[in-house]
């Protein structure tokens, strides 16, 4: 039997999840709090369908951006979604 990876919808939707947990348990934070941009950033991706390849390009990408949110998505997502790649577990266990 083949190994099942996740993919980067599925992994996005896992890590949007835990964001909105992580929101909710939080409460009250300004619409510029990072983790809301991050969440911001996430949704686009979440809804936007690409290969493990130009998903992984994608993050790379961003590391550099001028946008403080992306960068900041980017920085937290490249190292998890290598993890998951390499066949590992999210570590807040939202992939199913």
């Amino acid at each position: 039997m083949a190994e099942r990876r996740l993919q980067p919808g599925s992994f996005c939707q896992s890590v949007m999840h835990e964001y909105e947990r992580q929101w909710s348990h939080a409460g009250g934070h300004a619409v510029r709090h990072p983790l809301r941009l991050k969440m911001e950033h996430l949704k686009g991706w979440c809804d936007d369908s690409c290969t493990a390849e130009d998903f992984e390009a994608r993050l790379q990408q961003a590391l550099s951006s001028d946008d403080v949110g992306l960068a900041l998505l980017a920085e937290e997502l490249l190292p998890l979604w290598k993890t998951t790649r390499a066949g590992g577990p999210l570590p807040f266990g939202a992939q199913s």
